[in-house]
This record gives structure tokens, sequence and C-alpha cells, in this order.
């Protein structure tokens, strides 16, 4: 069992790279169909992620710097899911079906849940994880680091029997000490985003830098292929990195505030999520934006939307480290074309 102790980027990093605030005024919030509750999730802790299988079938996760939490939607209700195991804060969940999920978290924890039962997977760290992807069960990537030093960050490589690290190639970018998610398209297309800007990509063989033109973390990144994939991040405002199969552009989207969550369903629109409410429309050529904002003052953290067309978005108070951990889900129905 990985040990429970709080690091220092476990507690803040929610609160001083995952979360920023942003000096401008917003713009009035477009009228679209409406964010409501998914579930009272004030009580649970900070919610950091969530995905389906389907539409009856969807997971949030979180928790406290102490104690892991999972809730799950099964078409009708949310209830708890028992662990059976004494995490602390889980991060990410990635999943191929609702028998076969592996979520990550503090301390270099690594659950998998086969249907029936979790089973705490072995690790060769201690850092926390910040993300998993994997273009199959037997091809799995886990990325993290405490944000110390630039020693912290990690790529974990998951071949169906263990957990490894991988040598990271040298970086240009200096003082990158962590990677916040990793996302791909198949086993020989893969990215992670992370600190100060930086992207690697994986071809298969080896992985190697890409400059973006982002200085700012890149938090998280989804795409609908090799040719349409989004990162977004930032700190006093939002910034948006997008790549066309070429190339990457990347641009900032004032007065948008920092951006924490991205969920891509079509090749034109891109949902994005991020501090205080903060809920958007970004179109992936043009960069423009609408938004329709969540009236809270809880951040959100990312955002999915299930086979089903329901869009869920889910955060907390992350930009306190202290006392109450409070949680936040809500959703909404999306049209056709988005």
């Amino acid at each position: 069992m990985k040990k429970k102790g709080r690091s220092w980027f476990a507690t803040l990093v929610v609160g001083l790279f995952l979360s920023t605030a942003c000096s401008s005024d917003p713009e009035p919030a477009v009228e679209v169909a409406g964010l409501s509750q998914a579930f009272d999730a004030k009580e649970l802790g900070w919610l950091l992620n969530v995905w389906a299988s389907g539409s009856k079938d969807v997971w949030t996760v979180g928790g406290t710097p102490d104690e892991g939490r999972v809730m799950r939607y099964d078409g009708v209700s949310w209830s708890r899911v028992e662990l059976g195991h004494p995490v602390g804060l889980l991060n990410w969940v990635h999943g191929f079906s609702d028998d076969d999920i592996t979520i990550v978290g503090q301390a270099g924890t690594v659950l998998h849940f086969d249907g029936e039962t979790f089973t705490l997977q072995p690790t060769p760290t201690t850092q926390d994880l910040w993300g998993v992807w994997g273009s199959s069960p037997n091809d799995l990537w886990a990325v993290g680091g405490n944000g110390m030093q630039e020693s912290d960050k990690l790529i974990l490589h998951f071949d169906g029997s263990a957990w490894t690290e991988i040598e990271l190639p040298p970086l240009q970018k200096s003082k990158v000490r962590a990677f916040f998610k990793v996302w791909g398209t198949a086993a020989d297309n893969v990215y992670v985003v992370g600190a100060r800007g930086v992207v690697l990509h994986f071809d298969g063989q080896a992985w190697t830098e890409q400059l973006v033109g982002a200085s700012d973390d890149l938090i998280a990144l989804w795409g609908t292929g090799p040719d349409r994939i989004m990162a977004v991040g930032g700190r006093g405002n939002g910034i948006a990195a997008r790549y066309d199969g070429s190339s990457w552009r990347t641009e900032t989207l004032a007065p948008m505030p920092g951006l924490n969550g991205v969920f891509m369903r079509n090749d034109q629109t891109a949902h994005v999520v991020g501090v205080k409410g903060t809920v958007a429309r970004l179109d992936f050529e043009t960069f423009s934006f609408d938004r329709y904002d969540y009236d809270t003052a809880l951040d959100l953290h990312a955002v999915f939307a299930d086979s089903g067309g329901r869009l869920t978005a889910v955060g907390g108070s992350l930009s306190s480290t202290k006392p109450p951990h409070e949680g936040i889900a809500v959703w909404r129905e999306l049209a056709s074309d988005e």
C-alpha cells in the first residue's frame, strides 16, 4: 500500500497550478441548454475527473488529500463506491469498459476495477499521478510529479503485467517539474502535457518534445483524431493549444480565466471548463468561444460527455487547500451539433 502522507504538491497543486484567478471582467454568458446539479457533492471532497463507459455508467473521482473517493452513476442515481483500500486523493480515471477501469492518484496510487473489485497495483514511484490513458488494457500510460524539483516529473507505462518508469528525453524547456495529463489516438500517437506548457509526443518508438508556443501550464488535452487535438491551461487567463495534424497553434483566450479541463465530441467544438464555474464552447479552427458559466465560486476541473450526449463537469474548492474540501458536479444535455 502506498503511503498516504501529504506531499507539498498534492495539497498545493490544486490551488497554485490547476486553479487560477482572472482579473478581467467576464463576458456575458451565452444562452444555451442550462447546467444543473448532477448530485450534491458538497461533502464529498474535490472532484477531479469524470469518465463514462456509457450513458448508464458514469464515474467521477477525487476526495480529500487523505482519502480518495469515487461516485458512480448507473443511469438512475449516483452512489458512493467502496474502494476496499485506504488511498489518498484520486486524480484521474480512464477505462475501456465498465469492467476495466484504471484510477490514479496521490503517492503513486493506481487502482484497477474489474467489474467486481478494486485491485491496488504496485508502481515504482511515490510521486503523485495526475493523468492516465491507454490505447488498450495492455498499453497504459500514467503521468505525474510532486512539483518540488525537475526530477519529480515522470511517465509510467503498463504492459498488462507491471508498471515501469520510462526514461525521459532531455527537455529544452527548463523547470518542468510535473506532467499533468496524457491522451492519445493510438499506441503510436500519444501526447503528454504539463508544467510551463511542455508537450511530449510518443510515436510508438520514442518520446520527443514539441514546442507549442505555450509558457503557462497546460493542464489537460483531448481530441477526436490525430489531426484534431486541443490542450488547455493558463494562469491569469486561459490558453488553448491546437494541433491540426501538421502544426501547433497556441492562443490566449482573454478574458477567459484559467482552464483546467477539455473534451471534444466532434471535430469543431471543444468543451472547456475552468475557475469559478467557467464553462465554454471553444471553436477548434478560430479559437472563438461561447461562455455559459455555472453560477458558483467553485472551480471546475474536468468535463466529459457520455455516449448518450450528456455533458458532465466536476470540480470543487480548488483554490484553497484548507478544509472543508467541497465538491461540485453539474451536467446538461448536448445539442446534436455540439
